[in-house]
C-alpha cells in the first residue's frame, strides 16, 4: 500500500529526524501505484496554490512553506521557519530513491 504523509516541522521533511511521524498533520492511503501517483500529483499540485515556496530535497521530497510562517523556539531563542513536507511511502517505508515521485512532479 502506498500513502502521502504531510508533516508540519521547523525543519524540511527530508530530514527525517527520529519522531518525524509524530509532525504528521495529515495522511492518505492508496491501493495502486496509478492511483497513488495521481494523488501525490493532485498532492503537490494542491500545496503549490496553497504556499508561494517550495523546496525539493533529499530523496526528492518536497517542502513548502511561507516566509511570514514561523514559530519561536525557546530552546533556540530565536523564530525558526515552519515547513509543510509531503512525504510518498510504500508499506510504510519512505520512498528514498525518489524514482516513482520524480517522475510525477
Amino acid at each position: 500500500m502506498f500513502q502521502i504523509k504531510i508533516m508540519r516541522a521547523d525543519y524540511e521533511g527530508w530530514w527525517l529526524f527520529d519522531g518525524w511521524q509524530e509532525k504528521v498533520i495529515t495522511s492518505s492511503s492508496y491501493q495502486t501505484e496509478e492511483a497513488f501517483k495521481e494523488g501525490y500529483k493532485a498532492q503537490l499540485e494542491e500545496m503549490r496554490k496553497q504556499y508561494p515556496n517550495e523546496i525539493i530535497g533529499k530523496h526528492h521530497i518536497h517542502a513548502f512553506y511561507r516566509n511570514c510562517e514561523l514559530e519561536f523556539c525557546e530552546e533556540c531563542d530565536e523564530d525558526v521557519q515552519i515547513y509543510h513536507s509531503v512525504i510518498p511511502l510504500k508499506d510504510d517505508v519512505v520512498l528514498q530513491d525518489g524514482k516513482l515521485c520524480k517522475c510525477i512532479n
